[in-house]
């Protein structure tokens, strides 16, 4: 980082910019699937900016530059051709457990970076850093610096302390000796501070800063006033008072703030982008750990993705995009392509998955949507040493019914049955090879698995 720079200039970015240029460079002899470029994004690309963000806002120049080299190389590669970008990028970046693929939002993912200061000022009782922001700018909490008024100097803290009530409301300050809680100011009996839901107590309190501990003596509740209580002020007296005589106070424990959205109380980066996350409309509730899970080759698992997100460019997809086409099946060629009709309910899929079935001794009725379809057979009992493979039939079905749909679109040599068949039998028992959970040493041994397991 350029000493002296700018903090909101975008040119203090430029070097993690050509980062990212330098690692696609270095990436444009390798022929990559769709499944290695994410890879590539999450593990490499993601990981780039993390030390600049945990200092810096980003600008939202920078974002939408960094945004378009991440988007450009998962849907196109390396390829100057354009390429259809099948799902919209703001549902790409959220987490896999609510429909995206992981890919980080990086203003997001930013924000969540800087929160990380705030704990950081509760919990290290000294530090260097922490004492330059406490003369620098004061403090009239424990638990925070003052706001940076002042238009001069470096705006890093500034853009920090913006985040502070944000952090806050996600926190919770949890009682001990009560040395460092202010007993009006701050929210530690419900939601809401103490010096709003009793106003008047809160305006003829002689030191409406002083803290818990100030407020009691020999562990009785003593109340500090300027001036003696008139008549219709006793009412607010005995409520607060009633109120405040749950409250657990332990003279051996240290006051603690917890942060509410992880169990042990501690704040984490990736605890919090979860739970910001969960807030985006675009989220999508399907159980996604059903793919996600599954020991497949990372290009078969985005596969499934993308169908599953009704993205796959099927006929009607290619129409809703403005194609004009003929809207037939290439498996069937009597009804329009769609994902529910290519993968589900054309009679050449319908036939493997009724292939599938009879091999594992099953009946069932094909239910309405691809979606029900990879729930309902997630949810089927069946025996535990083969279980792995079954989970991998439904991917192994969408995959080799697309290659042979293709196959009969731009080469329009469709495969027989009894060989598609074969092959697909062939895809799945290679897949189950390459797991560690479950190895066959041969075909017919894998037939018989299925056989005798079920």
């Amino acid at each position: 980082m350029p000493l002296g720079a700018m903090n909101r200039s975008s040119q203090v970015w430029n070097v993690i910019v050509e980062k990212f240029e330098r690692r696609l460079a270095s990436w444009q002899q390798q022929y990559l699937s769709l499944g290695g470029r994410l890879t590539l994004i999450n593990s490499v690309l993601d990981s780039i900016p993390t030390y600049f963000m945990s200092l810096l806002l980003m600008p939202a120049k920078v974002k939408q530059r960094l945004d378009k080299i991440r988007r450009d190389f998962l849907w196109e590669g390396n390829n100057k051709d354009h390429k259809i970008h099948l799902v919209k990028w703001a549902k790409v970046t959220l987490p896999k457990q609510y429909g995206g693929l992981g890919i980080k939002d990086l203003a997001l993912h930013n924000k969540c970076l800087l929160l990380k200061w705030h704990w950081r000022y509760n919990q290290e009782a000294a530090g260097l850093w922490k004492e330059v922001i406490q003369a620098k700018y004061g403090s009239d909490s424990y638990w925070g610096s003052n706001k940076v008024s002042t238009s001069y100097g470096t705006g890093v803290w500034r853009d920090i302390r913006k985040l502070w009530e944000k952090f806050f409301s996600d926190a919770s300050l949890m009682v001990g000796n009560g040395e460092h809680i202010q007993f009006l100011k701050d929210i530690w009996l419900g939601d809401t501070p103490l010096m709003n839901v009793f106003p008047s107590i809160f305006q003829i309190a002689s030191h409406p800063d002083s803290t818990i501990s100030q407020y009691r003596e020999d562990n009785v509740w003593n109340l500090i006033l300027r001036r003696n209580l008139n008549d219709w002020e006793l009412e607010e007296v005995f409520s607060l008072m009633a109120t405040i005589q749950t409250s657990a106070i332990n003279s051996q424990r240290r006051d603690k703030l917890i942060w509410r959205h992880n169990r042990d109380g501690s704040y984490t980066v990736k605890a919090c982008y979860l739970q910001q996350s969960s807030k985006k409309t675009v989220i999508d509730q399907w159980p996604w750990k059903l793919i996600w899970r599954t020991k497949l080759p990372p290009k078969v698992i985005c596969f499934s993705w993308i169908t599953l997100k009704d993205s796959c460019l099927t006929q009607n997809n290619l129409m809703r995009r403005k194609f004009q086409i003929v809207n037939r099946c290439y498996m069937c060629l009597c009804n329009s392509e769609s994902i529910n009709h290519l993968f589900l309910h054309c009679t050449v899929a319908t036939g493997l998955w009724n292939m599938f079935f009879s091999l594992f001794g099953l009946t069932w009725v094909m239910p309405r949507s691809l979606r029900e379809a990879f729930v309902c057979w997630s949810s089927w009992k069946v025996g535990k040493s083969v279980k792995h493979i079954w989970s991998l039939v439904p991917a192994c079905i969408l995959w080799c019914l697309w290659t042979e749909r293709n196959k009969r679109c731009f080469d329009g040599t469709p495969t027989p049955i009894s060989t598609f068949k074969a092959r697909c039998l062939i895809t799945l028992f290679g897949w189950v090879n390459l797991s560690p959970v479950l190895s066959v040493d041969s075909f017919l041994e894998f037939i018989s698995s299925i056989d005798l397991c079920c």
